[in-house]
């Protein structure tokens, strides 16, 4: 129930007692310039009063529609926590197409989650009213400059004052993030704010009497990265923010900027791990690399401990089971746990089941993973049966994954359970003929998909990036010998890079798309 501050402190109050602790120090940097605490704070309190004077309150929700990563994607989301509303991203509600998603279809997701209040900077003020009219019930727009942009904003020091000194709420659901629909509509995840809280107050406990964490987002900060953000902020760090993921331009903040931490996604990582500037970057600042998103390659992986060193840090989770295992950076170190994606988190329980009868196989035995997790969705929006369905009554979340746990606890990923290519009566699992892909020295990314075929029923595709020049044909000879001829791709189309989702992930739908169409080219 939506009510007062918990017993553990609100995780705002937190972030803006360290950002007024320390008001000159520098906190964001981003394409706009440098943000310090106090322009921060300011920033907060000022979108708080816009936000109340527009009716957001306990059990209301706001939507934010922004630029990518404008440092609104921070401080209205801290504003409407504080005033006990949860929050939706327009934006980002089907990462990789969002940007000609029709303004009837986000209104209607708009209409989904119930929002009341919509945030906008001025470049999106014109959509933001466009989707206020397209909406049947009524929406308040609020336009909010950046942080640091003068007071155009509106509200004075002394309502800024006033809204610091109320007693912070606490909204029931922090977060609805909407999955990118790839299976079918997008579905919206609540994420509770209690887990929320308990993640950024807890991890940023864990790095107290440490030397503040200088982070560098390239990510979404609608998505995965949005509370490691929070957890620098709370534990008296800094963010660089780029607007998108640009290899070479990430290698140049990590040596400039001093960056100690970063987050990027498993096809990110691999560019990081081709680019010709890596060798001579200077990394001593860096203390994790931390990358998830999908599963990655045993081969590829080993490549980066050469490259990274002890540095890596690989985290399994989803929008809706939130984290789930860490493999850490002296786990990289050891050859044969390089095909895990590590061990559960603490307060985190992982189980394996047989997806048919949902029982508990025996160690070592493949099924779906389960998950029991204080940070586990509470439900998709709108969508009880699907909600019940993913949700077991015995708190278990079904993640839809498969894969089996060894005898040391770590859990071992095959693919997802829909996600088989039926070939003349074989079952293929794309995953594995990416990973025996990734084993050939000229292959260094790829992407294993199903396009329908008249005879076979469906066909093995593969889109590759390639290091050096490689007949598809010895790639096909390369996945049977490893794996078997039914694995081995009917047709290989070479890629100059894969296409991306916006948080990151190969874009399988554009992918499939192309091979359909004949946009690529063997």
């Amino acid at each position: 129930m939506t009510g007062r501050s918990t017993a553990q402190g609100h995780y705002v109050s937190r972030i803006l007692g360290v950002l007024a602790g320390d008001p000159r120090r520098p906190r964001i940097r981003g394409r706009a310039g440098s943000l310090d605490g106090a322009a921060l704070v300011r920033s907060v309190h000022r979108a708080h009063e816009a936000l109340r004077a527009a009716g957001a309150g306990p059990g209301t929700m706001a939507g934010i529609l922004t630029e990518a990563n404008h440092p609104l994607t921070f401080t209205a989301r801290h504003a409407a926590h504080l005033l006990g509303a949860g929050v939706m991203y327009v934006r980002s509600v089907n990462p990789g197409s969002d940007l000609p998603l029709p303004a009837a279809e986000q209104a209607g997701l708009l209409a989904e989650c119930g929002v009341s209040v919509l945030v906008t900077d001025p470049a999106h003020a014109g959509r933001g009213r466009e989707l206020a009219a397209l909406l049947p019930q009524p929406v308040a727009v609020v336009v909010l400059d950046a942080p640091g942009d003068g007071d155009a904003n509106g509200g004075s020091d002394a309502d800024a004052a006033t809204a610091a000194g109320e007693a912070p709420r606490t909204p029931d659901c922090a977060v609805v993030t909407y999955t990118s629909g790839s299976s079918g509509r997008p579905k919206g995840v609540r994420q509770s704010f209690a887990a929320w809280n308990r993640l950024v107050l807890g991890d940023a406990a864990s790095l107290a009497g440490r030397q503040p964490e200088r982070m560098l987002i390239v990510t979404p900060t609608s998505h995965t990265v949005a509370v490691m953000a929070d957890v620098v902020l709370a534990s008296g760090g800094s963010l660089v923010v780029h607007d998108r993921f640009d290899t070479a331009e990430v290698l140049r903040a990590l040596a400039a900027e001093r960056i100690t931490r970063v987050y990027v996604t498993v096809p990110q990582l691999y560019r990081l791990l081709d680019h010709p500037d890596t060798a001579g970057t200077d990394l001593s600042a860096l203390r994790q690399l931390i990358y998830s998103g999908c599963t990655a390659s045993p081969a590829r992986l080993a490549d980066a401990v050469r490259v990274f060193g002890p540095r890596l840090v690989q985290c399994y989770g989803s929008t809706e089971a939130g984290r789930i295992t860490l493999l850490d950076q002296l786990d990289h170190f050891e050859p044969e746990l390089l095909p895990s994606v590590g061990r559960p988190f603490p307060g985190v329980e992982v189980r394996v089941c047989d997806p048919a009868t949902g029982l508990e196989v025996p160690r070592g035995g493949s099924g779906e993973v389960q998950v029991r997790s204080p940070y586990a969705m509470a439900g998709y929006q709108g969508l009880p049966a699907e909600s019940a369905a993913a949700l077991l009554p015995d708190g278990w979340l079904r993640t839809g994954d498969l894969g089996h746990l060894d005898a040391y606890g770590y859990l071992h990923l095959a693919d997802r359970i829909g996600r088989v290519i039926k070939a003349a009566g074989v079952k293929v699992r794309p995953a594995e003929v990416e990973r025996a892909l990734l084993t050939h020295s000229a292959v260094a990314d790829c992407a294993v998909f199903g396009t329908p075929d008249p005879v076979t029923g469906e066909a093995v595709h593969a889109a590759v990036v390639l290091r050096v020049p490689c007949e598809p044909d010895e790639l096909r000879r390369h996945v049977a010998a490893v794996l078997s001829p039914a694995h081995a791709p009917a047709r290989i189309v070479r890629w100059p890079e894969l296409p991306l989702t916006e948080s990151g992930k190969p874009d399988h739908r554009r992918l499939a798309g192309a091979a359909v169409s004949g946009a690529a080219s063997n």
